[in-house]
């Protein structure tokens, strides 16, 4: 399904506190523009090579917008046309390699979901086949509409939302799970090992096959993020510095990093994440572990205390830890707000 979040969060946070709406309308907002977003994605069959973010998530940005404003029918129709016409064809190869073009994306998403809505208020129009088309013949192999109405209401894409304990790609997760769970049971020395075997689903295999030029590339090696958390520590953003593609250690335990694709593991995707990770010890000994879910997946879900932890983790840095506890306290009584406006200002820094 792609990242329906960083596509629609800023632009919907960025609307609704520049027009004072409730919470409970970026609540709305939240969930009908998430819904809509996983909708194109699974109607749609993206060809190969485009990157998810920049593609339906402006849609579904659009009228979450759209939504947030209590639009009616009409007018989200037309909202959603024009969001489409301006969905464009990012290649996912950026990422892999670590070229930050690719973190762009999700701000011209954004940027394109509000034009969107500010267009359509002073009366631009498109026509009501841009979404199909789109969506149908420039950007996927094929489209079927009846996905997006299919069971409307009667379950939400929001409640499959997973959050990430480690800053590096969804598909490298399982692996590092497992890998934790071996080192909760032992303390295991990276001069201990003779060799690592991964086995996992092919999506989490694809891009093991060479060094990353940098650290935005090392988010999806799963050989370098598995050497990096025996060699510095857990996998966080203060271990994933701009010299740990470089680091000796690091570069020596991930080339005895083996990485294969398991047909079992391949056969339970999308529904599940399978890694198995095996430490091969210069002793003769090896340590196993299975994961099948990783931790933040609908089916394992992170505990809210480490949630918590997650955001002020990330937020400290930015505002404060103390005005993080003080948002954190106040956005659970988010959907009795009258006005966001104050609540949302204090994600800003120095405000």
């Amino acid at each position: 399904m792609g990242h329906p979040a960083i596509q629609l969060v800023p632009a919907l946070a960025v609307d609704a506190e520049a027009g004072g709406l409730s919470g409970r309308d970026l609540l709305r907002g939240l969930v009908l523009g998430y819904e809509t977003a996983s909708r194109v994605s699974r109607a749609s069959s993206m060809r190969k090579g485009l990157h998810p973010t920049g593609t339906w998530g402006v849609v579904g940005a659009a009228l979450g917008v759209g939504c947030a404003r209590h639009k009616g029918s009409d007018a989200l129709e037309q909202i959603g046309n024009i969001a489409a016409s301006y969905a464009f064809s990012p290649y996912v190869k950026n990422s892999f390699v670590g070229k930050n073009v690719a973190s762009t994306f999700a701000g011209l998403v954004s940027q394109a979901a509000l034009l969107a809505n500010l267009f359509f208020e002073t009366g631009f129009r498109a026509d009501e086949g841009c979404l199909e088309m789109t969506f149908s013949q420039f950007l996927s192999d094929r489209f079927d509409p009846q996905v997006l109405v299919a069971g409307l209401g009667d379950e939400y894409a929001i409640t499959e939302n997973y959050f990430k304990p480690y800053p590096s790609c969804r598909f490298t997760h399982p692996a590092l799970d497992a890998l934790e769970e071996i080192l909760q049971e032992k303390k295991i020395a990276p001069g201990e090992i003779a060799r690592i075997s991964v086995a996992t689903f092919k999506a989490a295999v694809h891009t093991a096959s060479k060094p990353p030029a940098n650290v935005e590339a090392m988010r999806f090696s799963v050989p370098y993020l598995i050497a990096a958390r025996l060699c510095r520590g857990p996998i966080d953003l203060r271990t994933m510095d701009h010299g740990i593609v470089r680091d000796p250690q690091v570069m020596e335990l991930a080339g005895r990093v083996q990485t294969s694709l398991s047909q079992e593991y391949e056969h339970l995707r999308p529904g599940r994440n399978p890694a198995k990770v095996t430490l091969h010890l210069k002793g003769g000994q090896e340590a196993t572990r299975e994961v099948m879910d990783c931790l933040g997946d609908p089916l394992k879900p992170m505990p809210r205390e480490d949630l918590v932890a997650k955001f002020l983790d990330l937020a400290g840095p930015v505002i404060g830890k103390d005005r993080g506890k003080e948002f954190l306290e106040k956005v659970q009584g988010l959907e009795s707000v009258d006005n966001v406006r104050p609540l949302l200002r204090m994600l800003r820094p120095g405000a």
